[in-house]
């Protein structure tokens, strides 16, 4: 009797190269220009009359990588690292830090045309919770060897550990948060409707044969016995 036994898939090693440098780079852009906005070298904050008034878009960008202190930026940091490696080892350049830098371009247009004040937003943490989704999203959806109900269980379990805060607090924008997982699980069901053939070209199982048991033969020799 023949059994499949599975042997590994898209995510059994990693596909691409450089997510160390890329992950360090993006964090070393966020300790460069936050270092810069606290000395007041410069003043490169998204507010609502910076971005939508005078029109400097720029700041969308440059608003991702500055940080309101250094408790914020180190809270962001380790896993902004890990998350961004894996993501752009196993997906590419174009899945991070290019999606990555698109969703929060996104993500402070949105938060910004939220407030009703002059206020700032701060932060790569939109970008890591992209991360997070679309990670989760595309593991749903290539670990099909281990049945669909554990994989979501390992999702929820995961995401509630490391992305629910305990404590919501006025200052951190839960809405950037929000938006960054949901935009992340939706681009990475769009990333896995187009790259589905060549990552399912990956998966490899193997044909086991199980030695067959004569059960009338085990009946006996325990009736013996």
């Amino acid at each position: 009797m023949a059994k499949k036994v599975f042997i590994e898939n898209y995510l059994s090693r990693p596909r691409f190269s450089g997510g160390l440098l890329i992950s360090f780079g993006m964090l070393a852009l966020c300790f460069v220009f936050s270092a810069l906005q606290w000395n007041g070298y410069i003043d490169y904050i998204a507010k609502p009359s910076r971005v939508f008034t005078d029109h400097e878009y720029w700041r969308l960008i440059t608003s991702i990588f500055i940080h309101g202190d250094m408790k914020h930026l180190m809270s962001n940091s380790i896993m902004t690292i890990i998350m961004g490696y894996y993501v752009s080892t196993f997906y590419g350049f174009k899945s991070y830090p290019a999606f990555g830098i698109f969703v929060g371009i996104v993500i402070n247009i949105l938060v910004l045309l939220s407030f009703d004040y002059d206020i700032g937003i701060v932060g790569i943490s939109g970008v890591l919770y992209y991360l997070w989704g679309f990670w989760f999203a595309l593991y749903v959806k290539i670990q099909t060897h281990i049945p669909l109900s554990r994989r979501l269980m390992k999702v929820f379990i995961v995401g509630s550990f490391l992305l629910i805060p305990e404590v919501f607090e006025v200052q951190v924008s839960h809405l950037s948060h929000f938006l960054g997982f949901i935009l992340g699980i939706l681009l990475g069901i769009i990333y896995f409707s187009f790259a589905k053939d060549r990552i399912q070209s990956y998966e490899k199982w193997e044909c086991v044969e199980e030695p067959e048991v004569d059960f009338d033969y085990a009946i006996r020799e325990e009736e013996l016995n």
